[in-house]
């Protein structure tokens, strides 16, 4: 009995010692052992780190397309020679009212569509840095009604017939540049230099129709010779036309010549003059002369524009000329972006003041006006006053856009020229 009962202390013993112990510590993960042959002071070398993936590109905007390329090549013995089309559509909607009569408050309306401008244009350099062109044709004029001549017939009798030059003709631009240090030659046709606003593209106006001075006797096309430059603090630009207008040779031996100055004094201001002058017969049917100041100030979403011309035209050979005058101003603001989308753009409000007196010297009444004492460059109206509302909705900048714009035209003599309300809704596609 004492023999089996020293062998179970002995056991009960060890079992209570290994029960008291702790267990042994895990070994720390790492790197295997060193390998026998390795010298013991050589430290273990660091695991490889595995290169962090490639992130994928973050995905383009949704509007953001590849642009294609702006110039074409062009010319086998030119090189570098290059072209680039351009288009722009304008499609427009017009509505008119008015009263019958100043003594009648019949209200007679109109309203249509048409087409504004369909210009097709093409520019670019045949020597780069030396010789450059530019054409325009506008097909959108050929819904115009054409002018006509009288004629004779091989029996004596009289016909009518259509004439292909002036505005009918859809050649706008046409001229040749060839560039220097501190003049640019052109000769071919181009817009002369009156109205800040007329001589802007058509395509970058702040209204859908420019200010009624502005498409009355600016923006007119002539044959001629130009020399101008743009620098970063001014731009001159001296003309010499034809004077017979545009598509259209010319019929006499005078000529009128055409200076522009402009001065940018500041980032985003524009102070410019101008002046339009007949030379040679002075006392000829269709002397005219142009002298004009424009204001132009943009920065940030502000955006004030003004411009005042005076005029003096010869209506009757050597008859004293008719004096003119008129100007407008203009103020803009563009809010920040707003809808979604494709629709997402710039929402730009705009109000414009215009007044125009075709003979500063008699008050003329519309309905005893004759060529004697009247402006023909306006017609037989007497001073007009334009109250212009509207807005410039932004897609896609100039490129595309869609103006509206309600005009209260009002004139002196009211009580025989009745008002007219006229509202245009407009769109614009330009590259």
């Amino acid at each position: 009995m004492q023999r089996f009962l020293i062998p179970f202390a002995s056991l009960v013993a060890s079992a209570a010692t290994a029960h008291a112990q702790p267990a042994p510590a895990p070994e720390p993960a790492g790197p295997p052992s060193q390998p026998a042959d390795q010298p013991p002071n050589q430290p273990a070398q660091p695991p490889v780190e595995a290169a962090p993936p490639v992130q994928p590109p973050p995905p383009a905007p949704a509007e953001a397309k590849p642009e294609g390329p702006r110039k074409l090549s062009v010319g086998k013995e030119s090189p570098g020679a290059t072209f680039t089309p351009g288009l722009n559509l304008q499609g427009w909607f017009v509505y008119d009212e008015s009263k019958k009569s100043a003594t009648d408050d019949t209200k007679v309306s109109t309203s249509t569509f048409r087409v504004k401008r369909l210009e097709v244009s093409g520019s670019g350099d045949l020597i780069p840095g030396a010789v450059k062109y530019k054409f325009m044709f506008d097909l959108g004029r050929v819904i115009d009604t054409p002018p006509t001549t009288n004629a004779v017939n091989a029996t004596g009798g009289a016909v009518t017939v259509p004439n292909a030059t002036g505005p009918f003709s859809t050649l706008q631009d046409f001229f040749v540049t060839f560039t220097g240090d501190y003049a640019d030659v052109s000769i071919g046709q181009f817009k002369n230099t009156v109205s800040w606003e007329a001589y802007q593209p058509a395509t970058k106006i702040i209204l859908p129709e420019r200010s009624f001075i502005g498409a009355q006797i600016g923006g007119k096309r002539d044959v001629g010779l130009r020399l101008d430059k743009t620098f970063k603090k001014f731009m001159y630009s001296l003309n010499l036309f034809n004077g017979a207008g545009q598509n259209t040779t010319d019929n006499n031996n005078q000529k009128d010549v055409s200076f522009r100055l402009e001065v940018y004094p500041i980032p985003g201001m524009t102070i410019a003059g101008a002046t339009y002058d007949s030379i040679g017969y002075r006392t000829r049917r269709g002397t005219k002369d142009r002298w004009e100041g424009d204001f132009v100030y943009e920065t940030g979403p502000f955006k004030i524009q003004a411009e005042f011309v005076r005029l003096q035209d010869v209506l009757v050979a050597d008859a004293d000329p008719i004096k003119s005058q008129g100007g407008y101003v203009a103020l803009a603001y563009k809010f920040p972006e707003m809808g979604s989308g494709a629709w997402k753009g710039v929402l730009q409000p705009v109000v414009r003041f215009g007044y125009w007196d075709p003979n500063a010297d008699t008050n003329v009444n519309p309905a005893m006006a004759t060529a004697a004492n009247t402006n023909i460059v306006a017609g037989v109206n007497d001073e007009r006053m334009d109250y212009e509302v509207g807005f410039n909705y932004y897609l896609r900048g100039h490129e595309m856009k869609i103006q509206a714009s309600y005009d209260r035209q009002q004139y002196d003599n009211s009580s025989t020229k009745p008002a007219n309300n006229e509202v245009i809704v407009a769109t614009q596609l330009w590259f």
